[in-house]
């Protein structure tokens, strides 16, 4: 049963990460280049002590130079983000934050843009 109740933990809280991170560069990232990234997933290892961060950008740029730039951002960002992430969950440990660019939903999300402009 505790296996169970480690388990539904561990999604609920990468849950509020994932909803965590979307607030804070939404509403408090100061760096423009950060305005268009979304977050698609986040991957929170099993003792806690790291996060993946999947984003895309709205702007479907995936050029090297255009990412390169992004993940800079959030590089300059993430001890930002992190510790606000700690203020606003209360953890005790807080997870460092890598960010990897999800080419799978950004091509789901072009697809379904091109779906929508012939529907």
């Amino acid at each position: 049963m505790e296996e169970g109740h480690a388990g539904h933990r561990h999604q609920r809280l990468q849950q509020l990460i994932e909803e965590e991170l979307a607030a804070l560069l939404r509403d408090e990232a100061q760096d423009p280049l950060l305005d268009d990234v979304r977050i698609t997933n986040v991957q929170l290892s099993i003792d806690y002590k790291s996060a993946r961060i999947r984003y895309v950008t709205l702007d479907f740029n995936e050029s090297k130079p255009h990412l390169a730039k992004v993940d800079q951002a959030l590089g300059r960002a993430s001890a930002f983000l992190r510790a606000r992430l700690g203020e606003a969950l209360d953890l005790k440990k807080l997870p460092t934050l890598s960010f990897v660019y999800d080419r799978d939903a950004a091509a789901a999300a072009r697809a379904a843009a091109l779906l929508e402009k012939k529907g």
